[in-house]
């Protein structure tokens, strides 16, 4: 099979290669590096989503603290990936065929994508496994074992981000339509591992001011208004990942759809979380990294395409790839300087040159330092070796932090700021008895030190933590409260 499909296959390990390159050249991301911190402070939970990427994190440190290192994980994560489409395919039609499914995706833009180490990752890597187990189970004699590992790794997804839930059910309506009663003694094993893991992360919600329940399905949408972009934007992410070539080849030979076990898994999974995508575009911008969890469904899709048209999917995939690399290879051996009028200069100097950044910090001695992001500020404590954390923060990301200071602690200190804006002078003029604002130039880009000095608590409070309060926690009456070190904390 290797010797038939050579220029499929040196295709997709020239891919490889060059993913392996913009792997080490690309820079740490501000994402990375908010997640790199929370395996600093491994807990039950964090803000933004379910913890399973920042204990992978944690127990990967053990090894080796490198962001190289983690987004190795990526890189195995996405080859079992390919093998678990391979494994699926080959279970409805012949292995050459599924073979060459596996190596449309690897020849994707989307499999160079998935060169970054975030709760994306984890997700759709468990959740892969987790369907190719529940299909064992159902199909194989042992369906005790693969019962469980189903619902140990779709456990897993699940505290790796809410979208999990969606193939869930998917995978329920499949099961129930497509095996029937012979599925429930499946069910009956999966669906209590699956609780499980529910129930830790409702607990950890439950005495975390519900922060995973109000950031997802409140913080995220309450500016949502109705718009066609979402639409678009979901439109456009679903040409994105099976590529118009892939689109025109699937019309084609849409008589091939007959009715079977693959197609009922597909529809079942993709049609209801479409439908429901498509309910939430109606007022939310829908990205890419929302069909993350379902690009292995959408590539299974060429699994009733034919050999020929297979081979000229990959060929294309991997062309359109190239471009994505060289464009890539182009804007990292790009002089940064060259953007030096650009607005966002001063966050290129930041993924670009972050040790020039330290080097000043140093000079200055700043020794105990504040920033207004979580993704400066994360990727500073990461390049410099430093604990920094955010205050006067109003955004709804990266709230991590929040729990982590006790801002009473802080009244009548002086403390110290850095950012690449100079727009949060006015808050420390107001909740400081004096203040200070240093312009310095760090490879020509403008950084900023703001310096207050005896900060005042309880103008903080009145000013910046009512607002947060307000915006972020404010829990729903309906919702039960055990603890809530934000609302404990300030407003006891």
């Amino acid at each position: 099979m290797i010797t038939s499909y050579k220029k499929e296959i040196n295709a997709v390990l020239i891919i490889g290669f060059f993913k392996l390159l913009i792997l080490f050249l690309l820079p740490l991301t501000g994402d990375e590096a908010y997640f790199i911190t929370w395996a600093k402070v491994p807990l039950a939970g964090y803000y933004d989503h379910p913890p399973m990427v920042g204990w992978l994190i944690y127990l990967m440190s053990f090894i080796s603290e490198s962001h190289i290192f983690y987004r190795f994980f990526s890189f195995i994560a996405t080859l079992i990936i390919a093998y678990v489409i391979y494994t699926l395919s080959k279970l409805h039609v012949k292995k050459e065929l599924a073979f060459l499914v596996a190596l449309a995706f690897l020849a994707s833009p989307i499999d160079v994508l998935l060169v970054l180490f975030t709760n994306d990752i984890p997700l759709v890597l468990f959740g892969s496994l987790g369907t190719l187990f529940l299909i064992f189970s159902l199909e194989k004699n042992r369906w005790f074992m693969y019962a469980v590992l189903a619902g140990l790794f779709l456990g897993l997804a699940f505290l790796s981000k809410y979208f999990a839930a969606f193939l869930m059910i998917g995978l329920l309506i499949f099961s129930l339509i497509s095996y029937r009663t012979r599925a429930l003694k499946t069910i009956a094993v999966v669906v209590p591992i699956i609780l499980a893991f529910v129930a830790q992360n409702l607990y950890f919600n439950y005495n975390s001011c519900w922060n995973n329940i109000l950031f997802n399905f409140f913080a995220r949408t309450q500016d949502s208004s109705y718009s066609v972009k979402g639409m678009i934007g979901l439109t456009v992410s679903l040409v994105y990942i099976l590529a118009p070539w892939g689109i025109y080849y699937l019309f084609k030979e849409r008589s091939h759809f007959k009715n079977s076990i693959l197609l009922t898994l597909l529809g079942s999974i993709l049609i209801f979380t479409l439908a429901i995508f498509s309910l939430v575009a109606l007022k939310k911008s829908v990205g890419l990294h929302w069909l993350l969890l379902f690009v292995p469904y959408l590539f299974l899709l060429f699994s009733f395409l034919n050999e020929s048209y297979l081979r000229k999917i990959i060929r294309f995939n991997a062309r359109f790839t190239y471009i994505h690399i060289a464009l890539v290879t182009l804007v990292l051996l790009t002089p940064i300087s060259l953007f030096k009028e650009h607005k966002r200069y001063s966050d290129a100097v930041l993924l670009s040159e972050p040790q020039k950044i330290c080097k000043a910090l140093d000079e200055h001695n700043l020794e105990k330092l504040y920033g207004f992001g979580y993704s400066m500020t994360s990727l500073l404590s990461y390049h410099c070796s430093r604990d920094i954390k955010v205050l006067y923060n109003s955004n709804k990301y990266g709230r991590f932090d929040d729990k982590l200071i006790n801002v009473r602690t802080l009244n009548n200190q002086d403390l110290t700021f850095i950012d690449k804006r100079n727009i949060y002078a006015p808050y420390l003029e107001s909740t400081c008895k004096n203040s200070s604002v240093e312009n310095i130039k760090i490879h020509n880009a403008n950084f900023y030190i703001l310096r207050c000095e005896s900060f005042d608590y309880e103008a903080y409070k009145n000013q910046i933590l009512s607002a947060q309060k307000e915006r972020f926690y404010t829990i729903p009456e309906w919702l039960p409260v055990g603890e809530c070190y934000f609302l404990d904390r300030y407003y006891p």
